[in-house]
């Protein structure tokens, strides 16, 4: 047992539920022993509410080991490639660190100042990767424009043994990280830096192959090149989705209108109108609406069966729904359905 695995066992239950708990976890440097200690200061919120926090840490610590011997490898062999992979499996050093500080937050308890607690900061984290992806890529694209016309020898060998076992450790990442990536939009960003992270050691392995048969070395710059639209392409949902969410837009799995059709089919409900659905973090929906209703049937059995159809065809378990016997919506005002 490390030393910092002791003292998360030796603190009282109540503290291991505070914020702190991070500050404890993170100082523990062995990975199987850092899980566990995640595991216990968050056990009471469900098997499926871990949010991917075991394969996220099993995952940072690959890409860490990997990193550095790409790192020195890049440098022997003087491969912008290789140096732009190991670059690019930083970034997703600091990216999963980043979502694994976004789900310990998330499980911060909500307050008064913040009624609907620290879910957010799993889509800002998501934001922010897919943000750095794209500085990364700039960087990457501007060192390869100038080896592109004076392209420097590289030593192909060392390259494609270390580019070989790059994608070696970055299949191992998105095999860890695939099974979670629904669970929550911050895993799915961290699956993604993963995912072009492969595609980037399978460009790296393909030219260090070529420039070993026909020491072409300007193929290095066109994987660097290659790598870098990758990024792009595999990025800009994880931005759109992150930016959707944050600027309370309806969910794409969600269909307003066939919540309206539902709910117009309970007795006792005339209309619906200013219904909003919109999505807290990954797989938390809320909803706000209005029901206009008739006078004679019973205001709670019509919300019991509103929760009920809610809950059980659309998965939306947070929702503020106003009874009301005419219709309150403002001529003019923009609302939903």
């Amino acid at each position: 047992m490390s030393f910092m695995t002791f003292c998360i066992d030796k603190v009282p239950n109540n503290f291991k539920k505070n914020w702190t708990c991070p500050v404890f976890i993170i100082l523990d440097f062995y990975p199987s022993r850092m899980i566990n200690a995640v595991m216990k200061c968050y056990h009471d919120h469900g098997p499926n509410q871990d949010r991917g926090m075991r394969e996220l840490t099993w995952s940072f610590f690959v890409t860490l080991a990997y990193f550095v011997i790409e790192v020195v490898g890049g440098f022997l062999t003087g491969s912008l490639a290789l140096l732009a992979d190991a670059g690019h499996m930083l970034t997703d050093v600091a990216a999963i660190a980043l979502a694994l500080f976004a789900v310990l937050m998330a499980h911060r308890p909500a307050t008064p100042k913040k009624t609907f607690g620290y879910h957010r900061v799993e889509i800002l984290v998501a934001l922010f990767n897919g943000i750095f992806l794209w500085v990364l890529v700039g960087f990457i694209f501007y060192h390869a424009y100038y080896r592109f016309f004076d392209p420097p020898p590289v030593k192909s060998l060392p390259m494609f043994i270390v580019a070989l076992g790059g994608l070696a450790a970055n299949g191992l990442n998105v095999f860890l990280l695939a099974r979670s990536r629904h669970k929550s939009l911050n895993v799915k960003g961290a699956f993604l830096h993963a995912f072009s992270d492969a595609l980037g050691s399978i460009g790296a392995c393909v030219a260090g192959l070529i420039m070993i048969l026909t020491e072409m070395y300007f193929v290095d710059a066109l994987a660097s090149f290659l790598i870098g639209f990758l990024i792009l392409y595999s990025s800009w949902g994880l931005i759109r989705d992150s930016i959707h969410i944050l600027m309370e837009g309806t969910p794409f799995h969600i269909d307003l209108e066939e919540i309206c059709k539902a709910l117009r089919g309970i007795e006792g409900v005339r209309d619906c109108h200013d219904i909003h659905v919109w999505t807290l973090t990954s797989g938390m929906e809320s909803l706000s609406g209005h029901l206009i209703i008739e006078g004679s049937h019973s205001r709670q059995a019509i919300l019991e069966e509103a929760h009920d159809i809610l809950e059980r065809q659309f998965n939306i378990h947070h929702m503020t729904l106003q009874l009301e016997e005419e219709d309150l919506k403002k001529e003019g005002a923009d609302s939903g359905p």
